[in-house]
């Protein structure tokens, strides 16, 4: 069995997992994980900050992270993904775009996955977090080698899973993955730093998730337990 499968197969076991959790199950665990996240002095030394939109159900919420970013006038910047390329079915990729207000954010319609979203209408407009304005890989923004860097000092990492080596296995898409390598490349912008969000049977232990090359680590996960698992915990 190949990597690609095994993944294939892991993921599956978790959102089966994921799936029997109920709402007030993940709305506690959500609450307590996103305040270890309140809590870190990354975070609030953060001024640019990353943040995703998460899914209503099975997944570790993030509202109350965006709303006390807004509140804090940190520039909060968000997914956006859409594709490029001439080829069929078109590559999809990510950027993070500026979410303007509390208001902004209140306004935006779900998707098909009930997943909060940038409408595509002002999008060319809106601050890239890499720099510039609009899309970084299409015709309507400035393409990515011809902004002005910017950067995000930290950003919150969503995930199907992560283990106690700080090994993170996403959703199958690597949009994550991609953009972080985009983002980095040639030493132009600065490393943000990266923490996990979490509930709490989203976390097994080293050495069992499959991982890649490409995959990258974050540098802390908070969990829906309360806890925050860090890689000196495995030193």
């Amino acid at each position: 069995m190949d990597a690609q499968e095994a993944k294939k197969i892991q993921r599956a076991a978790f959102k089966t997992r994921l799936s029997a959790l109920s709402e007030g199950e993940v709305n506690v665990q959500s609450e307590k994980a996103q305040d270890v996240i309140l809590s870190l002095p990354q975070y609030q030394q953060a001024k640019r900050v990353g943040i995703y939109l998460s899914m209503p159900t099975a997944e570790a919420q993030t509202g109350k992270l965006v709303r006390d970013a807004l509140k804090n006038d940190k520039k909060v910047f968000v997914p956006y993904i859409y594709p490029v390329g001439t080829e069929k079915p078109k590559k999809k990729v990510m950027d993070m775009l500026r979410l303007e207000s509390i208001e902004d954010y209140q306004g935006l319609e779900r998707d098909s996955w009930g997943i909060p979203k940038l409408p595509k209408e002002g999008r060319q407009v809106r601050e890239n977090a890499m720099g510039g304005v609009g899309l970084s890989l299409s015709s309507e923004g400035p393409h990515e080698t011809e902004i002005e860097a910017a950067g995000l000092d930290l950003i919150v990492v969503p995930a199907v899973a992560f283990d106690r080596d700080m090994n993170r296995m996403g959703h199958g898409a690597g949009f994550y993955d991609h953009y972080l390598s985009r983002f980095c490349l040639g030493g132009k912008r600065t490393k943000p730093f990266l923490v996990g969000l979490c509930l709490a049977e989203q976390v097994i232990e080293p050495g069992q998730l499959v991982m890649q090359e490409w995959d990258w680590k974050v540098d802390a996960v908070a969990v829906g337990d309360g806890s925050l698992l860090t890689s000196e915990d495995t030193q």
